[in-house]
């Protein structure tokens, strides 16, 4: 897929490219996880020229992966429509861009994280510039990345992580003097190569 989108008419065909694709597989789902679930949503945008991603660095407050890079996202609450409605409303309580902002393009695949999370994965997009509006209890700031960066080619190092007795291959990326690891890392190469790819 290319990955320059120079002009709103450029980035509104790969938004529906990105559509097409979502839509046109079988995300991986995780049946019968007793997990307590979490959503996250990948907002990508038309910045410089290419395809950004919008990322927050969490406060050493939080209660899990405290200082690291992430999406917007959180635990799905009780009271929340289900897990895309979760995604949304995390979005605006951690960064303050409103559902009404964000024009969604589909679900990517879901994920375990070692934090104990069975982790549903939005995509969306939204404005350059947009409005944001961090909750500074939660995040210390946000920012944006070239999805182009996310192959494997581009990774600083990968590391082996042992969890329950598998070992997974754990992505490194640095960008603007943040490093990008763990999941965020991990679902951002696999959305690179899945459904970004030629």
């Amino acid at each position: 897929m290319n990955l320059t989108c120079s002009g709103p008419e450029k980035f509104r065909a790969f938004k529906d490219e990105v559509r097409r694709r979502l839509e046109a597989r079988d995300h991986r789902e995780i049946p019968g996880s007793d997990l307590r679930r979490a959503a996250v949503m990948m907002l990508l945008m038309d910045r410089e020229g290419e395809p950004h991603v919008l990322l927050t660095l969490r406060t050493d407050r939080v209660t899990s992966h405290k200082g690291q890079v992430a999406f917007p996202g959180g635990a799905v609450d009780p009271g929340d429509g289900g897990h895309l409605e979760a995604a949304l409303r995390e979005t605006e309580e951690e960064v303050g861009i409103p559902p009404d902002l964000v024009e969604y393009i589909g679900r990517f695949d879901d994920y375990i994280s070692i934090a104990g999370f069975h982790v549903f994965c939005h995509v969306g997009a939204v404005e350059y510039p947009f409005p944001c509006k961090v909750n500074e209890d939660e995040i210390e700031s946000c920012f944006t990345a070239p999805l182009s960066l996310f192959s494997e080619d581009r990774c600083e190092r990968i590391e082996l992580y042992n969890y329950r007795g598998d070992d997974y291959r754990v992505f490194f990326y640095r960008h603007e003097g943040y490093e990008i690891w763990g999941l965020t890392a991990r679902i951002l190469t696999d959305f690179r190569a899945k459904i970004c790819g030629d």
